[in-house]
């Protein structure tokens, strides 16, 4: 995998070199001292994105960098455990989407190496660790290069909506999943809503690049609204975060044009990686750049919530019933197609956890 995307992004810079701009710096002074940010877990990797069920119980992932001997993982009186099982964790290749619905059961989205092999989505019931639902994801709706990042599910109409980054060869999009039928389809080719803005990723000062080529990270963050009535979406590195009802979405009669002409542009936002919504419709925001929580309000404006450097790429979210947010920190600018070793030696990874501006959807 890593000499895949090294080659490829080499190839990149030679071929083409498009100029990149600079976001603006959309954060203020925190709100909250980092006293109120606390450290739930230390681990030796970073950890993907994260997921709570209405018992309480912690999933995640740990990111596919290297070679992590536990992919998607229970946290449990402070151990890490594999789930279902150890055994189990051969099945998955790539996994980083995480979610648990209020069926009480825990989807993973693996994105198959950049479709090397075919990105596929499982569901487990958590009380059992049963696999009850499987599907492959065929090269029309996960072509090569695709990276399906993030998922949202609506358990009321049993439809799975993810992001597709594709970084390395371009061709972003929503897929938008029918679990009982278990039919996919692609949506919202070269849209602005899934095609990242030509932005350089600068962390804390520095700029985020591969072979001397700036890293542009497409359709990545997606949250769903408590009454499943509104996807929020957007591309990493753009700066503009994105609406379309879910029930347009759904509607496989629309055309092309018809379903963009569906899609708003809600508010301004930093670059964003893992998203969340509250039931009093507060957004939050992962700021990887600054390495920043920032939260936007009914009324579009951005306040930030935390902001510190000890915070290496805030990345995913989700609600727990105990009243706290979950946060995972990936560090992904030191760890992206670096050695296992490098991963290690850059260790210690971090969960945290704080409390939100208002409830919130479990699992989400």
């Amino acid at each position: 995998m890593l000499k895949k995307w090294a080659i490829v992004f080499a190839l990149v810079s030679t071929i083409v070199k498009c100029e990149t701009g600079n976001l603006e710096d959309r954060t203020t002074l925190p709100k909250y001292p980092n006293s109120s940010m606390e450290k739930v877990i230390q681990l030796d990797r970073p950890p993907g994105n994260i997921s709570a069920s209405a018992s309480g119980r912690i999933f995640f992932s740990f990111f596919p960098q290297g070679s992590p001997p536990i992919k998607v993982a229970e946290l449990k009186n402070g151990q890490v455990l594999p789930f279902p099982n150890q055994n189990f964790q051969k099945n998955f290749n790539t996994v980083l989407s995480v979610r648990v619905d209020d069926k009480n059961r825990l989807w993973t989205l693996d994105y198959g190496n950049l479709a090397i092999t075919r990105p596929k989505v499982y569901a487990f019931d958590i009380e059992t660790g049963a696999t009850i639902h499987e599907y492959e994801f065929p090269v029309a709706i996960a072509p090569k290069d695709s990276l399906f990042n993030d998922m949202q599910i609506d358990t009321v109409t049993e439809t799975i909506f993810i992001t597709d980054t594709s970084p390395l060869i371009p061709d972003p999009g929503l897929v938008v999943y029918d679990i009982t039928n278990k039919k996919a389809r692609r949506l919202l080719k070269d849209h602005v809503s899934v095609v990242g803005e030509r932005n350089e990723i600068v962390v804390n000062g520095s700029p985020f690049q591969v072979a001397g080529v700036s890293v542009i990270f497409n359709a990545d963050s997606i949250a769903l609204d408590q009454n499943r009535e509104w996807l929020y979406f957007a591309p990493f590195t753009s700066g503009e975060l994105y609406r379309a009802k879910t029930s347009v979405l759904r509607d496989s009669t629309l055309t092309a044009a018809q379903l963009a002409a569906q899609v708003e542009q809600y508010s301004l936002k930093s670059m964003s990686d893992g998203i969340s919504i509250d039931k009093s419709g507060n957004i939050y925001v992962t700021d990887a750049e600054h390495s920043a929580v920032n939260l936007i309000d009914p009324d579009k404006k951005i306040t930030t919530l935390f902001k510190d450097p000890s915070f290496r790429w805030p990345d995913g979210f989700s609600y727990a019933p105990d009243g706290y947010m979950y946060l995972t920190c990936s560090a992904l600018n030191e760890v992206f197609l670096q050695l296992d070793s490098v991963i290690l030696n850059k260790g210690p990874y971090y969960i945290y956890r704080f409390k939100p501006e208002a409830e919130g959807i479990i699992g989400r």
